[in-house]
């Protein structure tokens, strides 16, 4: 059988500094090996992201426009699954600001 993610979605973006770290940070805390936490942000997490490097995640980030980001964190051991997601659902890996594989 075929690795898959389960995608765990959270909203931050009507939310105020420092809230949306607040929430994220709660979410990574529980996140397993088979989960992917799908952000929704107004803007990139810089601060977020030698964290996540730190605690051994990847991300993705797709800027839609610019008040409006995706933000895709995993468990860097599930790069390759993560990778197979994208070509499945036909995204170009160009179109992400990428961290750490």
């Amino acid at each position: 059988m075929k690795a898959s993610l389960i995608f765990i979605k959270v909203d931050v973006s009507a939310l105020a500094p420092p809230e949306p770290m607040m929430v994220i940070l709660t979410h990574l805390a529980k996140l397993t090996a088979q989960e992917c936490l799908l952000i929704k942000h107004r803007r990139q997490p810089f601060p977020l992201y030698e964290k996540l490097n730190q605690a051994g995640l990847s991300y993705h980030c797709i800027v839609h426009e610019p008040d409006n980001i995706a933000l895709y964190v995993f468990h860097q051991n599930t790069q390759t699954v993560f990778d197979e997601w994208l070509v499945t659902n036909g995204l170009e890996t160009s179109d992400f600001v990428k961290g750490k594989s």
